[in-house]
């Protein structure tokens, strides 16, 4: 039996090193791109992980969307949440 710091003892037999297929598909590259630049221009304008998180993950009115959604969706999308960032950064 091998046994981790705070886990339960597994039994060597239940382990298993055989492929197992993905239950989901890997985000398309252009997709991943545009998450990547909307994380970065939110970091930017907030600078901390908890108000980056809430901003991108939460429905926002002025863009009628979740802005992490809507950059994911699209290069106009990503442009429309940066251009959000830009606002909220004069604004201050």
């Amino acid at each position: 039996m091998s046994e981790t710091a705070g886990a339960r003892p597994v039994p060597e037999q239940q382990r298993s090193t055989t492929f197992r297929k993905r239950r989901y598909s890997p985000m398309p590259v252009d997709q991943a791109r545009r998450q990547s630049l909307a994380f970065e221009a939110a970091w930017r304008h907030f600078g901390q992980p908890g108000p980056v998180i809430a901003f991108l993950n939460m429905h926002n009115e002025a863009l009628d969307a979740r802005p992490l959604h809507l950059a994911v969706e699209s290069d106009e999308g990503l442009e429309r949440v940066e251009q959000l960032l830009k606002q909220l950064t004069l604004e201050v």
